[in-house]
């Protein structure tokens, strides 16, 4: 405060370089975050409900606690559903045999209608047979009628040559053994006179059964029986076939039936297999199971109480991936894509985790919102359903920008501007603020990248100061240490000096140091010592 009341002259002539510390200039993006606020949500919630009334046993489980697939999670009353199943069961088994019986008078009626086919079938051939006897009959008669006469008289002329033939051999046998027996001729040729008289024999032998076949073939009277013989045999194969048709259309009837009779039979059966497949979910109703893993939400009944289906008895929420779900405004919606991870943060526990969106709304609700989801994993079940969680999203606002630390930008005389480090003085460049985030600031300036940017120490220069690093400080006061060393060898009084001296630099520069502190919070330059600046 003295020095601030000296001249500019004075002081400039008496300042010090000021203690500073820099960072370099960079291009790059300028990146920030929005928070959408989310509250969580279970994945799944499966809300258990059985479908009966009945007093609770056994509740086995508390609010809270983790259950996996399958586990017993309670017990109602289950004596009257097993008596109720048990009925339903017999009844299922009498349906059953009525099925078998039905289908046994079935098979006999198709097996009775099977039989009459194969009789008809034996009728039908009948009938052919008959009609062939019929017509071979009549062929007969009439060519008896027409050749009755002069087929007997070829047949006769037939027998008596033969029997002429039959003397002949005899005749030539004869002579043969008469000149066998003189030795005329060789047994040989005795041998073949026997053998024709034999196929004379058997000749007459012929021509006497073709005669009497002729004979029996051209009996008018027997041919007329046999005519109207087959003419009754036809008569009687038709009659036949009309009575099994009427046999055939019986069996029918009963085969149809007996049909019907089967399928009321299994309809009674499908009817009673459906009374005890509900017997049976009614008994596995009152065994109350958890369907799938997860944590149990609530339990809304105690042992002993009656349980009415007035409200889900248990809920299980599966837990261990959770859904961040928010409502977004139309801007923000371009920020969320489906499959896409962002982060979330959850104050609660302190962390921010990686989750996928999962579902974005395709209208907005009433109010204009689109409802949104991003899905987090929570497999130390660290989250519970329904907290506090934030959306992160992350936006660029400046792309291949000049950015410099928002420390180093303060106002001078209403002008935005920074100090930069020239060798060891400091330069005051004005600056063009683009975009202010909480570290980083995008500027306009004529700045290259890697330019060193005063970020400390800035609130007590003006341009052309000089300036030194907290490195070349120390540095300084290692060789200050050492000179001090040597004096101390004349006597301890200039010691003392040195040390005072020190002492008091250390203390303006805590001073200057906590002073700059104040002024950063409020981003605004105070007058520097020779008073060169203004607020």
């Amino acid at each position: 405060m003295v020095i601030a009341g000296c001249s500019s002259a004075e002081v400039g002539s008496q300042q010090e370089a000021v203690t500073v510390e820099t960072q370099e200039a960079e291009i790059g993006d300028l990146t920030g975050e929005r928070i959408v606020n989310a509250t969580t949500q279970s994945l799944s919630e499966v809300s258990l409900t059985p479908e009966l009334t009945a007093d609770v046993t056994e509740v086995l489980v508390e609010e809270g606690e983790q259950v996996e697939q399958g586990q017993v999670l309670a017990r109602l009353d289950d004596s009257s559903l097993r008596n109720t199943l048990q009925q339903e069961r017999a009844a299922l088994e009498a349906a059953q045999s009525n099925v078998e019986v039905s289908k046994a008078g079935e098979r006999g009626a198709e097996a009775s209608v099977d039989q009459q086919q194969a009789a008809l079938e034996n009728a039908n051939h009948s009938i052919r047979q008959a009609e062939e006897q019929l017509n071979r009959a009549q062929i007969d008669l009439e060519q008896a009628r027409a050749n009755r006469s002069d087929e007997i008289e070829n047949a006769e002329q037939a027998l008596q040559t033969a029997e002429r033939n039959l003397q002949t051999a005899k005749n030539e046998r004869n002579r043969s053994q008469q000149l066998y027996d003189e030795g005329l001729i060789s047994e040989q040729e005795l041998e073949n006179a026997k053998t024709a008289v034999q196929d004379a024999q058997d000749s007459v032998t012929e021509a006497e059964n073709s005669l009497e076949q002729t004979r029996q073939e051209y009996n008018i009277e027997q041919l007329q029986s046999q005519v109207e013989t087959a003419q009754s045999n036809l008569q009687q194969a038709r009659d036949s076939k009309k009575e099994i048709r009427a046999r055939i259309e019986s069996s029918n009837a009963s085969v149809d039936e007996a049909e019907g009779n089967t399928d009321n039979a299994q309809a009674s059966v499908e009817q009673q297999r459906q009374a005890v497949q509900q017997a049976e979910e009614n008994l596995q109703d009152a065994v109350v199971t958890a369907p799938s893993s997860g944590r149990v939400l609530t339990v809304a009944v105690d042992p002993g109480e009656y349980y009415s289906q007035q409200e889900a008895m248990i809920t299980i929420g599966e837990m261990n991936t959770l859904n961040a779900t928010a409502t977004v405004t139309e801007e923000q919606l371009s920020s969320f894509e489906e499959g896409a991870e962002m982060d979330v943060r959850f104050p609660s526990i302190g962390e921010t985790r990686t989750g996928t969106v999962t579902y974005i709304a395709d209208s907005s609700n009433d109010n204009g919102l689109f409802n949104v989801e991003v899905q987090v994993e929570n497999p130390n079940g660290e989250l519970r359903s329904g907290i506090y969680a934030e959306i992160l999203l992350y936006e660029t606002y400046v792309s291949d920008g000049l950015l410099v630390p928002t420390s180093s930008v303060i106002n001078v005389d209403g002008q935005s501007s920074v100090f930069i480090r020239e060798e060891n003085q400091a330069v005051l460049v004005p600056v063009e603020v683009v975009r202010e985030e909480s570290d980083l600031t995008a500027i306009e300036a004529d700045i290259e990248a890697g330019t060193p940017v005063i970020t400390r120490g800035q609130y007590f220069l003006e341009d052309g100061s000089e300036v030194q690093s907290q490195q070349e400080v120390e540095e300084s006061s290692q060789n200050s240490s050492s000179d001090s060393g040597s004096s101390e060898e004349d006597g301890s009084g200039g010691s003392e000096e040195g040390n005072s001296e020190e002492n008091q630099e250390s203390s303006n520069e805590e001073s200057q140091q906590n002073n700059a502190d104040s002024s950063s919070s409020e981003k605004t330059a105070h007058a520097p010592l020779n008073g060169g600046m203004t607020s």
